[in-house]
């Protein structure tokens, strides 16, 4: 088992590289577009041997962003097998009703989903909708063999602005897409606001240097907490993909 690739549990693309799709899938203005704009930054600020590929957007007519396709972060070892880096890819869609069609289009292969949800009282709704839509889609598998990360966005609101995350808990539960034992691993909450604003701070800061190496990229150790906070939910649904299909060949 220490042989295995990771293409041995992922798909290749056309250059033979294993690859992850992952779907952010969330309501209208929760935030996904600022999520993809920190981890764009991060890419241009980081050791680019540890993230791979470049950020490419598309938007509809109105404006909104239709597509997200970016590669992130190197893959860490699980469970003794150390694996080389594994691409990503990360798809959104917008969330408006219009866009139904797209969403179930783009949701064909996904090996991970990532729950964007928005911490606004006005978004009570949209997540609920948004949740049970995810389920629909991906059927029996939502929360099984296809992992279920919630990242619950704009933390950085007043306490009497946000939703109860109690309430959000119980709805994911509800839909089976997290189960209660596991809620406290896989429902994260952050700022894409805070975490874009750091960011920029670092660059502009007169002690900006003291965040750089030697070839002038981010180090790792110098990430803002808000930042480790988006990246986490991608980790995760990567540590639980990656188990998931170790699980599976090793039972077979």
């Amino acid at each position: 088992m220490s042989q295995l690739e990771l293409s041995n549990l992922f798909s290749v693309d056309r250059e033979g590289k294993p690859t992850i799709k992952i779907v952010l899938f969330g309501p209208p203005m929760s935030g996904k577009t600022s999520m993809l704009t920190v981890f764009n930054a991060l890419r241009r600020m980081e050791n680019p041997k540890t993230i791979v590929s470049a950020l490419t957007k598309i938007q509809d007519d109105s404006g909104r962003t239709v597509f997200f396709d970016q590669g992130v972060f190197q893959t860490p070892p699980f469970k003794g097998n150390n694996f080389d880096r594994l691409r990503y890819q990360l798809w959104t869609v917008p969330g408006e009703e219009r866009h139904k069609v797209q969403r179930d289009i783009v949701m064909k292969g996904v090996d991970a989903v990532l729950l964007f949800l928005n911490f606004e009282k006005t978004a009570e709704e949209q997540n609920k909708a948004i949740i049970k839509e995810a389920k629909e889609i991906v059927g029996e598998n939502f929360g099984s063999s296809i992992p279920v990360v919630a990242y619950i966005n704009k933390s950085d609101l007043p306490a009497e602005e946000r939703l109860d995350k109690r309430d959000i808990i119980q709805n994911l539960l509800d839909e089976g897409a997290i189960h209660s034992d596991k809620a406290a691993n896989l429902v994260l909450t952050g700022s894409c606001l805070n975490a874009r604003n750091e960011l920029l701070s670092i660059l502009t800061s007169p002690k900006r240097d003291e965040h750089f190496d030697d070839s002038s990229r981010l180090r790792i150790d110098k990430r803002p907490d808000s930042v480790w906070l988006i990246v986490k939910p991608i980790q995760k649904l990567t540590q639980l993909a990656v188990e998931q299909r170790l699980e599976y060949v090793q039972s077979i």
